[in-house]
């Protein structure tokens, strides 16, 4: 396992910012309030109605590319997110259970299962992509799955991490990309953090996120 990169969850990523085909200054912000200590733990940006369709667009718009990789090289992509996980556990960890208000174990939990999702997505990639269908005289029917394109994502506050990412990487996996809304009070476990894997992990295609508080007025 490779060493731990310190600056994996630095709040200079993401203070004030959203992530929008890469980190932005938004307009207006958030602090973010640990509810067990009262602590304001970082400062979030704050997605506008024009960001949201922003998002969507550049969405789209990567879509293509994404969905055009070798399956392959996708896989190894959801691979790398998941050996990130097991990297950054600690400083994750910590910022899990500050934000979220929860225990050790709890989080320890939450980056368990984020790391399974991660493997089964990638293992997704590797499957039959279509069916044989029953057919009379004959004939030979297919059926074929095709992505959808751009997939928007909302996700609660409770167990932020695995709630997101359970939606986010098999929606990736299989092609489309994800505008994602992580819940106000959660948005480092349930969407920044998100963002950073697969930022580390592969191209900027791989991961549309960003952070809303109201729908519509929606992440890239």
């Amino acid at each position: 396992m490779s060493a731990s990169n310190p600056t994996f969850l630095s709040t200079e990523h993401w203070d004030g910012k959203l992530f929008l085909s890469g980190w932005n200054a938004a307009d207006k912000t958030r602090d973010i309030i640990a509810p067990g200590s009262g602590e304001a733990l970082t400062r979030v940006g704050i997605a506008s109605p024009k960001d949201v369709a922003e998002a969507a667009k550049r969405a789209k718009a990567a879509q293509r590319g994404w969905v055009a990789l070798p399956y392959e090289e996708r896989a190894t992509i959801f691979r790398k997110a998941a050996e990130i996980v097991e990297r950054e556990t600690a400083v994750m960890t910590s910022w899990i259970v500050r934000e979220t208000g929860g225990i050790p174990p709890k989080a320890g939990v939450e980056l368990h299962m984020a790391h399974g999702i991660l493997l089964e997505a990638a293992s997704l990639l590797t499957q039959p992509s279509g069916l044989l269908l029953p057919s009379n005289g004959g004939r030979i029917s297919l059926a074929r799955r095709v992505p959808h394109g751009v997939v928007g994502v909302i996700s609660p506050f409770n167990f932020p991490l695995i709630l997101s990412i359970r939606a986010v990487a098999p929606a990736l996996a299989l092609g489309n990309t994800v505008v994602l809304k992580p819940d106000p009070r959660t948005p480092v476990a349930g969407g920044y953090l998100i963002a950073r894997i697969f930022e580390e992990a592969g191209p900027r295609t791989a991961c549309r996120s960003c952070r809303a508080t109201r729908m519509p007025a929606r992440p890239s």
